[in-house]
């Protein structure tokens, strides 16, 4: 074997061994297609798995800054439901500048979290699971129980390029910018540190407190910039229905995509990868005869596997999600 092909063939088992979920992303579609050969590859079906892995996708970037220090946020929900309602609030008054309610609320609302969570040290799992529910009831209460529609946001889903989704263009310098921060700046390397060793952090000379507050700042920040594109791309209206599915899936795809529970490994590169093979397992069960139980069962032992097999990686010490 020349040297050339043994380089490339290093390269390709190092991709292989680093996100494992790539192997599984193209074994689903490859049993998919075999399965469901006339519909898993239609249009309409490959429509509908991209339109999902907008929305995962969205949803997933912000909270994987906080899975990386073996936190957990789940407030990305309540943001875009509460900004929404602010959104409907506001448009009226300033017209389309309403839209940077969403970072403006993401941020200050990350920031309070970050803050609540380190210095009255309360579990980051109970705190944004109670904020998320009180988002929910704060919208329920702004709109009156009532889904509220908020015209003249059409734009951010007009067509700019022939066949591709507007929403998925308005995506990619979210992501960029998210990978950018985690691998190219010190706040990506001070992600890992903590999240690989808090105590060794600390001896370091890192202040954990204040990049802990500054990992939710950006969940928040990110989840509000995702809401943006996410309000007109789920409909356009004030969201007052509530669904555990929704906090779960974009969990799943961060999990499945490499970021372990406890931390100092994985990053938005691998939840992009975790959302893609999500959205490919869940449209494929879809096209089965299942029912919505059945499916919601498999969902949640997808859930369970990928946190065992992400734990192989390094064992759950004390993981703060409790």
């Amino acid at each position: 074997m020349s040297m050339v092909n043994r380089k490339k063939s290093l390269t390709i088992l190092s991709v292989v061994k680093n996100y494992p979920v790539i192997i599984i992303f193209f074994g689903l579609i490859i049993l998919f297609s075999i399965l469901y050969h006339q519909r898993f590859l239609s249009p309409a079906n490959l429509t509908a798995t991209l339109r999902q892995f907008i929305t995962l996708m969205l949803f997933s970037v912000g909270p994987t800054f906080v899975m990386l220090l073996g936190s957990m946020d789940q407030s990305f929900i309540g943001i875009w439901m509460l900004g929404s309602a602010f959104l409907w609030l506001l448009t009226p008054i300033i017209g389309p500048v309403a839209l940077l309610v969403f970072p403006l609320f993401g941020l200050v609302s990350g920031l309070c979290i970050g803050a609540i969570h380190v210095k009255l040290r309360i579990p980051s799992f109970i705190l944004t699971l109670s904020v998320l529910i009180i988002y929910w009831g704060l919208t329920a209460i702004i709109s009156k129980g009532n889904p509220r529609n908020v015209p003249g946001y059409s734009f951010l889903t007009d067509d700019i390029i022939p066949f591709v989704p507007t929403p998925l263009l308005y995506s990619i310098p979210i992501i960029l910018l998210s990978v950018f921060i985690v691998k190219r700046t010190k706040l990506g390397t001070y992600f890992y540190a903590i999240g690989s060793n808090e105590e060794g952090a600390r001896l370091a000379g890192i202040n954990v407190e204040k990049y802990k507050i500054v990992a939710f700042a950006l969940s928040g920040l990110f989840s509000g910039i995702g809401s943006i594109v996410l309000f007109q791309h789920l409909g356009g209206t004030v969201p007052v229905s509530f669904s555990m599915n929704n906090v779960v899936r974009p969990l799943i795809a961060i999990i499945l995509g490499g970021t372990p529970l406890s931390g100092g490994r994985g990053g938005p590169q691998r939840t992009i990868l975790g959302a893609l093979t999500f959205s490919v397992i869940y449209r494929g069960l879809y096209l089965s005869t299942l029912g919505a139980e059945v499916i919601d069962l498999i969902v949640g032992l997808i859930l369970i596997i990928s946190i065992v097999i992400s734990s192989k990686g390094g064992e759950l010490r004390g993981v703060e999600v409790a």
